[in-house]
């Protein structure tokens, strides 16, 4: 049986890197329930396994902060 975790839980165990999540629950509050279908810190080498596994629905995601320490973004 795999394990019902909720993004927020997911994105703190795998830090810094990318998560295909499968999304199976909203609550009211908004927080997303589901399972960790793969990681990677490599988003490329992620997709690489979402298509072997012939994964077609995944909400794909970074655990981690958008801008590394020391940079700045300008908009």
């Amino acid at each position: 049986m795999v394990e019902k975790v909720s993004l927020k839980n997911a994105k703190q165990q795998h830090v810094g890197q990318w998560l295909a999540f499968l999304v199976t629950e909203e609550t009211p509050a908004g927080e997303l329930w589901g399972q960790i279908i793969a990681h990677n810190r490599d988003r490329r080498e992620l997709h690489r396994e979402l298509r072997e596994r012939k994964i077609e629905h995944a909400y794909v995601t970074y655990a981690g902060p958008p801008v590394q320490p020391g940079y700045a973004v300008l908009l």
